[in-house]
């Protein structure tokens, strides 16, 4: 529940119209959800104006409406003026945040964010009520969404936040506040705004100006770059994880045994349904953070073993004979190799087949590192490669030079789609991976329909 006061002070607005008696419970920036008494924020996005949907925004109940523009507004309902509807959005949730004194947690990285956290989220929820964004709601609308579903209720919230550009993290920060946070890894994601590795690793380490004295830090210290952070901001908790390296928890004794991931780390054994090693990474966060919150292990291991993962992450479906492993829910160089590394280790007894559509948002890097890619796929035991897309065309025109791996490009997903449907057999391994603009999941579609 908001009062109109508090709301105008948080979003350092003004009051154009209606009284300051007003309540208002909830918050929408979609005339299609809105409910009853909540305020309703007219968000200049890059495809519609909230503006021009205030009638509709009082008809279904709006008690507030928050505008950045002047002009006739729909007559008895509270109308605040402020001067950027997106910030205004971020300055109230920070206030809502501000009211709990619980511990919050952030998660973010290049890749394996949405799995980390949701794990982190399964550990802790053993034992305590807790809040976490839904899907991948990370950005500068779904984090405050989240965040405004906090009520007295929850212990915990454990939030991912992203960025594709800088000041991305500084704003969702100052809205999270997080008590401990979570580096997954810094890669080559993003640099069509961030430009570099380095560049991406500045914007996430801001999270880190946001956090109180004793907060605690976890990041991966198999990677090195996110190993500077030993060096940053005195004060803070530092714990590190790993596979390889030397690190407060380490993971030992990876094997895989049918579509699990086994491990040892802090002594205890666990396993994940997961056909990647990946996973591990993203499951040595949620144990370290099991540890500090004062799970027992059995919790740990049963929510870690339960968890089934995300739809579009390397989930196998199997279809006539065939397994295919949908991984089409994001892609970026370093998700796209822990894919070809997952199908290059399963045992196989038709052929390896991988269908890529292309990596987004790298920049003026995105020709030379789809090529590396090729490379990388040219030195690995696979049969075939389709491709899609402006940008994966680079990976097969690596490949037409390599004598161990068909590979053919596509302009059409449909007709890729029809050529991968009569070229498979039962016994191939299929992986489908593409950025979630490629919509390759179109694919999965395809294949899941052929033959019905």
């Amino acid at each position: 529940m908001f009062k109109l006061s508090e709301i105008i002070s948080a979003v350092d607005g003004k009051l154009v119209q209606g009284k300051r008696g007003i309540r208002a419970r909830g918050v929408s920036i979609d005339t299609r959800t809105l409910k009853k008494g909540e305020i309703f924020f007219a968000i200049i996005g890059p495809n519609h104006d909230g503006h021009n949907f205030l009638k509709e925004a009082k008809a279904k109940g709006a008690s507030v409406l928050v505008v950045s523009r002047q002009g006739l507004f729909p007559p008895q309902t509270a109308v605040i003026l402020v001067k950027d509807t997106t910030n205004a959005l971020g300055d109230l949730a920070a206030f809502h945040r501000n009211r709990f004194k619980i511990p919050v947690i952030a998660v973010t990285g290049s890749a394996g964010k949405t799995t980390t956290k949701d794990l982190i989220a399964a550990v802790l929820s053993s034992r305590y009520k807790l809040l976490k964004n839904l899907k991948n709601f990370n950005n500068q609308y779904g984090v405050p969404l989240t965040l405004f579903k906090l009520n007295s209720k929850h212990q915990l919230a454990v939030m991912e936040v992203g960025t594709n550009r800088k000041g991305d993290i500084s704003y969702l920060a100052k809205i999270v506040r997080p008590t401990h946070c979570v580096f997954t890894n810094i890669g080559e994601s993003h640099l069509e705004m961030l430009k570099t590795k380095r560049g991406v690793y500045e914007e996430k380490k801001k999270l880190l100006d946001y956090m109180p004295e004793g907060g605690g830090v976890i990041f991966n210290a198999d990677d090195p770059v996110l190993c500077g952070i030993k060096k940053e901001k005195n004060g803070l908790k530092k714990i590190s994880f790993a596979l390889k390296s030397k690190a407060s928890i380490i993971a030992e004794g990876v094997f895989f045994k049918g579509r699990h991931v086994c491990f040892k780390a802090e002594g205890s054994s666990f396993r994940l349904k997961s056909i990647s090693e990946h996973n591990v990474y993203n499951a040595l966060p949620a144990i370290c953070l099991g540890e500090i919150f004062k799970i027992p292990y059995r919790d740990i291991y049963r929510k870690l073993d339960s968890y089934s993962g995300v739809y579009g992450r390397q989930k196998v479906l199997n279809l006539r004979g065939m397994k295919i492993i949908d991984d089409t829910y994001n892609s970026n160089p370093v998700s796209f190799k822990s894919a070809i590394e997952t199908i290059e280790r399963l045992d196989c007894r038709g052929r390896k087949i991988i269908v890529c559509g292309d990596m987004l948002e790298l920049g003026v890097k995105s020709a030379m590192l789809h090529e590396n890619m090729g490379r990388f796929i040219s030195e690995k035991r696979l049969d075939i490669v389709f491709s899609f897309g402006k940008y994966s065309k680079k990976i097969t025109d690596i490949l037409a030079r390599a004598d161990n791996i068909k590979g053919r490009h596509f302009n059409d997903i449909i007709e890729l789609s029809e050529h991968l449907k009569m070229l498979s057999m039962p016994n191939d391994i299929i992986l489908v991976k593409g950025s979630r603009g490629m919509h390759m999941e179109r694919v999965i579609e395809s294949l899941k329909g052929y033959g019905k």
